[in-house]
């Protein structure tokens, strides 16, 4: 029978599995608690965990809108690359009005096993420092890390 995910079971799973040992995980309680995993592999990058219900989110800032160049042309080339870019996709969030944010997600279900939740974190990471590789073109400083989003 599988089990059923919430934060706290997962970050509980998360921190007893060998990705504990690949870097940092922590559990941050809030009114949407989620949970930050950076491993040392993939640059520290942070990569986001939250459960809802029956589905669970992985996900990681890009950078904001106002860092892209045109936004016209980035969503173009975002769409096109969701697709072809296997178990990620790029989606915008808006943190505050006039701030929106750029993020690579993905999304299974509450109830995955957690070899598969370990591997949608690591392709994840992969995915959203591939994706600000490519994009980097697009953006209006090239200093901007994949990290770049600023909160």
């Amino acid at each position: 029978m599988a089990v059923q995910w919430t934060t706290a079971a997962l970050y509980e799973a998360l921190i007893v599995s060998e990705l504990n040992l690949e870097g940092k995980i922590e559990l941050n309680d809030g009114m949407e608690p989620n949970i930050s995993v950076q491993l040392t592999e993939f640059g520290d990058l942070p990569v986001q965990i939250t459960v809802s219900g029956a589905q669970l989110m992985v996900s990681s800032a890009l950078w904001e809108a106002s860092q892209v160049k045109d936004l016209a042309r980035f969503n173009e080339l975002a769409l096109k690359l969701n697709p072809v870019n296997a178990l990620s996709n790029i989606g915008l969030i808006t943190l505050a009005p006039g701030r929106d944010l750029y993020i690579m997600f993905g999304e299974l279900s509450a109830s995955s096993d957690l070899a598969h939740v370990i591997e949608e974190i690591r392709v994840l990471a992969d995915n959203t420092i591939e994706a600000a590789e490519a994009f980097a073109d697009q953006l209006i400083a090239s200093e901007i890390s994949n990290s770049g989003a600023h909160s």
